[in-house]
């Protein structure tokens, strides 16, 4: 063992000098174990920090995956905006779709109505027209028979 020299003035042949070699002794091995458990520690430290910062990139990386693979999910949600604005537009074409539906139907009325009405017409235009052969007949026979032969209508 190697002494230590002293400079208190206590003189070597007092037994307090083994002693105080033997706690210093004590003292630097608990020192270095303490220094030493401090540094496992705090690779073990390091080493998580570096595997959490790993899956930290992983993460991110994910992540860059996921926001392009849910950008047709933002899309949809937009279309679906769109889709409302244009429903909300056209229900007020409701009511005139209506109206308008009400007013074809009349018009399809009028129309059967007047259908009937031109097929009655026709009929008399068809009569007259024979009754008017009849009357040109007439008068040809009558032409003929007071002898104005050339004025046949």
């Amino acid at each position: 063992m190697v002494g230590l020299a002293r400079t208190d003035g206590r003189s070597r042949g007092s037994g307090g000098a083994g002693l105080f070699n033997v706690v210093s002794v004590v003292i630097l091995v608990i020192g270095v174990l303490v220094i030493g458990i401090a540094a496992a520690l705090l690779a073990r430290t390091l080493a998580a920090a570096q595997s959490i910062d790993k899956k930290t990139q992983t993460i991110a990386e994910n992540a860059g995956k996921i926001n392009i693979a849910t950008n047709p999910v933002v899309e949809l949600n937009r279309t679906n905006e769109l889709a409302s604005s244009i429903l909300s537009s056209t229900k007020p074409l409701q009511g005139l779709l209506t109206t308008l539906d009400d007013t074809a139907r009349d018009i399809a009325g009028l129309a059967k109505s007047i259908d009937t009405t031109a097929r009655t017409i026709a009929g008399t235009a068809g009569t007259i027209n024979n009754t008017t052969g009849g009357i040109h007949t007439s008068v040809g026979t009558i032409n003929v028979t007071t002898g104005n032969p050339g004025s046949r209508g």
